[in-house]
């Protein structure tokens, strides 16, 4: 499959200068006819000797059947034939013909060679596109013949129903204005009655609906003298009656007379379905006026001023202890402001905090158009969340600890008892090896590797113990500092990060947890790692760097990190859990965690305690 296309493809000792306009060099003919399996060329360019050779026809056959628009040029020499020459041309087409592989006017031929190829495919796209073109005005033009007789088909059938339609427009009008006025069946029959009998001499009107219209069809038949016209009623493909249009028995209906008692029929038809609506919107009304005083929720409906239109009775309570009759603003009777609810979003669903009592309300906002020429309202239900976000919160913190401790004990069991395992017999070997031994180095640093999985094991068990046995206390920031960055070790090392510790000489102490600070300060170390793994990413030989810093300040002691990975896109401080929870912690701790992106160094964190939290 070609999936490269290429400018020029030349075959022989050419310059390899030419390579610097695009142009792909093949040695000899069999290395070209790969490179054309693979790609298309707009200029092929060989000698003379190559054409006469056995291979070339077929050569030329594929490379025009893959792009016809390929112009060649040949290099023939001065004392070739010319006889023979024209016959070359004849069979294969040459645009150009040059002398030499040195040709002073090479990048000359091959540029207009490559012109004349755009050229002709210009050319061929522009025969194509008339093709389809001259195609598609042969269908419009059929199209539209068939159109015009189906529109003038359908104009004459038109004028002569609308000639039929003119002579009983009357009569339908004074029968329609008598079927619409009606508000029950009687009313139809009596009005029907008064307005056809001197339109078709009706003597009688009767309306039944199914299955009593075929009981007193053949009661008409059987017992009573007259000439009837029984015409089915539907609702929507459904048959709901019949309407009997009766008249003495030696009158019988004509045909345009039955077209046009079954042109009323249907309005009939109409007017009792508008009948049943009406009797089943008031049902519907008493329905909902029912399910909407039974909500325990309050339901309200407002408009576009916040004024409360309609409440349900869950709400009418408080509404009748309003002593002022003018305040009947949403806000102001549920949650006592005097201005819209931060939040509110009306249409849509939002969540509002009561200011009188620490509740939470979810509120589901529906707007609805009574009146296209009046602004919308909204239906309001308020629930009250409180206990359920109460609920969600426990769940959540309950399921993290609870996998937590999974985590722990299965690193505890997977990983102490072969660490043990490991270091016991680390130290048995150090134990028989002379120390001046060549590989007694090598055993010191494995037990030195051993003793810090160890702890690092023991760091990450720390994290899952019960919140009340980590008891408040003595705390230093380099023991917090140093718990942290062995989580993150492995990390750190296998990108190539290079981590800086700046502690001071003397111990900085503050009062608080240490796991809970050691993972607060592990989730900001995670978030400069990510940054750093992402400019690691776009740059393989960036050096990625980071500080970490134990200062104190006349405002009280400091943890400062600092890394040179991607700068945050905004200044505020993003968004994410680990953030969140490192936020809390902090904020438990009566600590601030201020970050501060700059774009040219790099990103910094600072972590800075109260001093009245120190011991």
């Amino acid at each position: 499959m070609r999936t490269l296309k290429a400018g020029f493809l030349l075959i022989g000792p050419w310059d390899a200068r030419l390579q610097e306009l695009g142009a792909h060099i093949a040695t000899d003919l069999n290395q070209a006819w790969h490179w054309i399996q693979d790609s298309t060329y707009d200029v092929v360019a060989l000698s003379v000797t190559l054409i006469l050779g056995k291979k070339f026809p077929e050569f030329y056959e594929e490379v025009k059947r893959a792009h016809p628009a390929t112009q060649f040029i040949a290099v023939v020499p001065a004392d070739f034939s010319a006889n023979q020459l024209a016959l070359l041309h004849e069979e294969f087409t040459f645009l150009r013909v040059m002398e030499s592989f040195q040709d002073p006017d090479l990048e000359t031929h091959l540029f207009s060679a490559l012109e004349e190829a755009n050229q002709r495919k210009q050319d061929e796209n522009l025969a194509l596109l008339i093709r389809e073109q001259t195609a598609q005005l042969k269908r419009l033009q059929i199209e539209l013949e068939e159109r015009v007789q189906k529109r003038t088909k359908f104009l004459t059938e038109a004028r002569r129903k609308l000639f039929l339609t003119n002579s009983r427009i009357e009569g339908f009008k004074r029968a329609l204005m008598a079927v619409h006025e009606a508000s029950s069946v009687v009313e139809i029959e009596q009005l029907l009655n008064d307005s056809l009998a001197a339109t078709v001499q009706t003597s009688w009107i009767r309306l039944f609906f199914h299955p009593q219209d075929e009981l007193f069809a053949k009661q008409v038949q059987t017992q009573l003298s007259f000439t009837q016209f029984q015409v089915p009623l539907f609702r929507q493909h459904e048959k709901v009656g019949s309407i009997f249009f009766l008249r003495a028995p030696d009158h019988p209906f004509s045909k345009d007379e039955s077209d046009f008692l079954t042109r009323v029929a249907e309005a009939v038809a109409l007017a009792l379905d508008r009948i049943q609506k009406l009797k089943e919107s008031e049902s519907m009304k008493e329905q909902w006026e029912a399910t909407f005083n039974s909500m325990s929720d309050p339901v309200v409906l407002i408009d576009t001023n916040y004024d409360i239109i309609q409440s349900n009775k869950a709400l009418n309570e408080r509404l009748s202890e309003s002593k002022e009759e003018t305040s009947r603003k949403c806000f102001k009777v549920l949650y006592n402001r005097e201005e819209p609810c931060p939040g509110c979003q009306r249409g849509s669903n939002f969540r509002v905090q009561s200011r009188s009592s620490a509740r939470t309300f979810e509120v589901y906002s529906q707007s609805l158009v009574l009146d296209s020429e009046k602004p919308p309202v909204f239906v309001n239900l308020y629930h009250d969340v409180t206990q359920q976000l109460k609920m969600e919160r426990q769940i959540l913190e309950s399921a993290k600890m609870a996998e937590l401790g999974t985590i722990g004990s299965s690193i505890a069991h997977e990983l102490n008892n072969p660490l043990g395992g490991i270091l016991s017999f680390t130290q048995l070997i150090k134990m028989d090896m002379d120390p001046k031994h060549p590989l007694y180095p090598d055993v010191v640093e494995m037990e030195a590797g051993v003793q810090r999985c160890k702890e690092i094991v023991q760091n990450l068990l720390g994290f899952t113990r019960d919140p009340n046995a980590d008891r408040e206390g003595a705390v230093s920031l380099k023991e917090v500092c140093l718990r942290s960055l062995k989580i993150v070790e492995l990390q750190t090392k296998s990108q190539g990060i290079e981590v800086k510790l700046h502690f001071p000489a003397d111990d900085i102490v503050i009062r608080g947890h240490l796991n809970m600070l050691a993972q607060a300060l592990k989730n900001i170390l995670q978030i400069s790692i990510d940054r750093v793994t992402d400019r690691i990413r776009h740059n393989k030989n960036f050096k990625a760097l980071m500080d970490i810093e134990i200062l104190m300040t006349e405002a009280g002691p400091e943890i400062l990190i600092h890394d040179n990975g991607s700068p945050e896109k905004s200044t505020s401080m993003p968004l994410g859990l680990g953030l969140s929870v490192a936020s809390q912690i902090l904020r438990d701790h009566e600590a601030k965690l201020e970050i501060l992106p700059d774009r040219t160094t790099g990103n910094s964190v600072r972590i800075s305690f109260s001093p009245t939290h120190t011991p």
